[in-house]
């Protein structure tokens, strides 16, 4: 009796996560029940071992010598009961099978690839080729658990993923959510589209909160000051300007180019006088003088 008690644990299966190949109902569930989704792509990627329910599966995966990097991920990964217990709380898609259709929709092309979306199907965050455990629970824990005050750009996105408005929308969720690489993804996609076609105040806020994301959210000031200068050249003399410069001045002082941030403030000063950016920028350029 105990002995067979004893094998009967042997044989079950062990935690795993909920997979499922019926995407079009996981979509649905998702968004019903406001879950983000797991996505592991893994077609023509070889092997046999692909991931299974583990409530289906019928016992344990018997691993073979010589497996591929989705082998390795579903064995050193996905069937480790760290990783199934942080992926719990998203619907869990597998996509290796003939059907081309999410593959396409996201723009998969390299075996294997793990994307996160929101509840209603929009990106989040994707790794491609093995990704190792420690890594991938940094990545599931990072997702935001509420995604209520997303709704509203997250439903826009599904319709149109260039709506400009919930582009932006959807990067101040995650600025909150203190995620500024998803953030930068946004806001390029908003501000990769046509100027003329947005109003100008919502375009340079938008430039603005991107520049301030990649100096301080990214630490790359160079990048930052690149986004500044290009838009304040695009109209120097719009609304918004003094902004862009004062944003500039930061992003040369943090590459550590003074010249450049002194010239930024004579010219902010000179084309905006009376402008509290102007008097900012000299107070920021006076304070990092007298630190040095």
């Amino acid at each position: 009796m105990i002995l067979a008690l004893l094998l009967g644990l042997l044989a079950a299966p062990g935690p795993g996560i909920a997979w499922t190949r019926d995407y079009a109902r996981a979509f649905g569930s998702a968004e019903e029940q406001r879950r983000p989704l797991l996505l592991f792509f893994r077609q023509d990627c070889g092997g046999g071992n692909r991931p299974q329910n583990p409530i289906e599966a019928g016992g344990p995966i018997v691993h073979q010598e010589g497996l591929s990097a989705c082998d390795l991920m579903q064995q050193d990964v996905w069937e480790q009961e760290a990783v199934a217990a942080a992926a719990s709380r998203f619907t869990a898609i597998v996509v290796d099978g003939g059907d081309q259709t999410l593959q396409v929709r996201y723009q998969v092309v390299r075996m294997p690839t793990t994307l996160v979306t929101d509840p209603w199907g929009n990106e989040i965050l994707r790794v491609s080729g093995y990704y190792e455990r420690a890594k991938m629970l940094r990545l599931l824990g990072v997702v935001p658990t509420d995604f209520a005050a997303l709704a509203p750009s997250g439903t826009a996105l599904k319709a149109n993923g260039n709506d400009f408005g919930a582009l932006t929308g959807a990067a101040a969720f995650y600025q909150e959510q203190g995620l500024p690489q998803v953030v930068e993804r946004l806001y390029s996609i908003a501000l990769g589209g046509s100027r003329s076609a947005v109003p100008l105040q919502a375009w340079r806020q938008a430039v603005i909160a991107r520049g301030l994301n990649l100096l301080a959210g990214l630490n790359n000031a160079e990048a930052a000051a690149g986004v500044f200068q290009q838009e304040w050249a695009a109209g120097p003399g719009d609304a918004g300007s003094d902004a862009l410069l004062l944003g500039l001045v930061n992003a040369r002082l943090q590459q550590g180019k003074r010249a450049e941030a002194e010239a930024a403030v004579r010219t902010l000063e000179q084309k905006h006088p009376g402008s509290p950016y102007a008097a900012r920028a000299r107070q920021v350029l006076d304070a990092r003088r007298s630190g040095s």
